[in-house]
């Protein structure tokens, strides 16, 4: 597939979440605090939604490659916000950095793939 038009580097996306229910990871003790595993979901579905519209019929988008760092801690009922920005396209080969904040704290940082394929579900 050749590149997509109008999915272009530089496209953003943005989810605001409040740490509670599945985000959480108890097995650590306490309240619990936000999973690692959440919050890249989380940098997945953000990545998704920013070019889902854009997106050629009966097409849709896959992750196939994470390489996230979870750098702090974040309470049960804290507010995050998960920023997404395109940075390069190849083909059907689309290239975000990811990041995670709680207020001005970074709790993630990273770079996250994604192939734009055929939905055949």
């Amino acid at each position: 597939m050749d590149t997509v038009e109008g999915i272009k580097p530089g496209l953003e996306g943005r989810l605001e979440r409040v740490v509670d229910g599945d985000l959480l990871t108890h097995h650590v003790g306490g309240k619990g605090t936000f999973a690692t595993p959440a919050m890249i979901g989380l940098m997945e579905i953000t990545s998704h939604r920013s070019i889902e519209r854009l997106l050629p019929e009966g097409h849709t988008s896959v992750g196939y490659e994470v390489h996230v760092r979870h750098l702090a801690p974040t309470a049960p009922g804290s507010t995050i916000v998960v920023t997404t920005r395109l940075t390069e396209v190849k083909g059907n080969k689309l290239y975000f950095e990811v990041e995670c904040r709680e207020g001005g704290k970074l709790l993630g940082t990273g770079i996250h793939k994604r192939a734009i394929v055929p939905a055949t579900f």
